[in-house]
């Protein structure tokens, strides 16, 4: 008799299929049970699942808008797998944004927000990779949305959170690529915790672009040239 392969995906339980449906997926590619390049095939899910062919699509259609999976007309869905030119394109979009929150949120840095970011970054070390990179994307998400929240402007906040869903993707190519560990993910979060507690502008940009780019964007004209802005936007906006 064969054995019957173990599932890879959680069962939908709630009243809204197509939300379970699309966390359901998004834990499995979190996770690493479904990896990057993968087709996603509706039947198959459907039938794991117990669900219509409707409520797959419709949930592969959620996860298209949150970037972790794409959508090829006749050829199918499957795990978003970025390019080094996509992924170099949203660590510098994310960068600038968070660069540009910071400069105008520093001067509301308090003790309410280093305990914050210090009770984050614990969670972090806590976690176990793989099986736990779902909760870690969300750990990280929750880290610099609190930095952005400084800034206190609802629609960079929303700009940012765009970008959210894509971000999850990212540290997947990361994480498949460098081979990240949970200490080497905490230890970049520590250095830019140790700018925050500085809550010195140049340094906070400096550090969110590091922490995204790498030291090496810092000496790039076109990063230069776009804190210049940054400063000059922030400065008018201060006053």
């Amino acid at each position: 008799m064969l054995r019957e392969r173990p599932s890879r995906l959680r069962r939908p339980s709630r009243l809204r299929l197509v939300d379970d449906v699309c966390g359901s997926l998004q834990e499995a590619i979190l996770s690493g049970r479904m990896q990057p390049g993968e087709r996603l095939v509706e039947t198959s899910i459907a039938s794991e699942l117990g669900v219509s062919r409707t409520t797959v699509r419709e949930a592969l259609l959620m996860l298209e808008q949150q970037g972790l999976v794409v959508i090829r007309p006749r050829r199918g869905a499957f795990v978003t797998r970025l390019s080094p030119d996509e992924a170099h394109d949203l660590k510098i979009t994310r960068a600038l944004l968070e660069a540009f929150a910071l400069r105008l949120g520093h001067a509301r840095f308090d003790d309410a927000l280093i305990q914050d970011l210090t009770r984050l970054l614990d969670e972090m070390r806590a976690f176990t990779l793989p099986a736990e990179f779902p909760q870690l994307v969300q750990t990280d998400l929750a880290f610099h949305r609190r930095l952005v929240e400084t800034a206190g402007s609802p629609r960079l906040l929303a700009l940012w959170g765009a970008l959210d869903g894509q971000i999850g993707a990212l540290m997947l190519r990361s994480f498949e690529t460098i081979h990240g560990t949970i200490d080497g993910i905490a230890a970049l979060h520590e250095r830019l915790l140790d700018a925050v507690r500085t809550a010195e502008p140049a340094q906070l940009q400096a550090a969110v672009i590091e922490h995204y780019v790498g030291p090496e964007a810092l000496n790039s004209d076109g990063v230069a040239s776009m804190i210049e802005v940054i400063d000059a936007v922030a400065e008018r906006r201060i006053r």
